[in-house]
Parts: structure tokens; C-alpha cells; sequence
């Protein structure tokens, strides 16, 4: 393979990783804003020092909050 064809290759090759990444990180951020603004809905909505199961898709959650905001969802095997 002749040095052009290597370097128009690479180019490529480059271009197409940016491309990507560039999608990717489009993704990311809109996924990251969905999740801050189901966080802020989850907390407005639970309130304070809770815990209790939720059933979500077929599967439980053990949901806990405390006097912070602060919030853990695990899942959990069965009732």
C-alpha cells in the first residue's frame, strides 16, 4: 500500500472516530440532562426519611430517602 493511500486511510479512520464520538457525546448530554431532571422529580415526590417497595416492570425496588434528599433504589429478588 502505497504512503497516499495510508494517509487517506488514516484520514478515515479519524474522521469516522470523531464522528463517533461527537454522536456519542450528543447522546450522553441528553441522557445526562433526562437523568438530572428524573433525580430532581424523584425527590420532589418522595419527600423525607421514607422506605418502601416499589414494583417496576415486573421487578421490586427497595426505595429509601433520608432528611437530605439524599436516595437509594435497589433492586431486590421477591417480596
Amino acid at each position: 500500500m502505497s504512503a497516499i493511500a495510508k494517509s487517506i486511510e488514516k484520514r478515515v479512520a479519524i474522521s469516522l472516530a470523531v464522528s463517533r464520538y461527537l454522536r456519542s457525546a450528543d447522546r450522553f448530554q441528553e441522557a445526562s440532562g433526562d437523568f438530572t431532571c428524573a433525580c430532581k422529580s424523584l425527590r420532589k415526590q418522595l419527600g423525607s426519611d421514607q422506605r418502601f417497595v416499589v414494583q417496576v416492570d415486573f421487578k421490586h425496588y427497595l426505595v429509601t430517602s433520608d432528611n437530605d434528599g439524599n436516595f437509594d433504589i435497589e433492586a431486590i429478588q421477591s417480596l
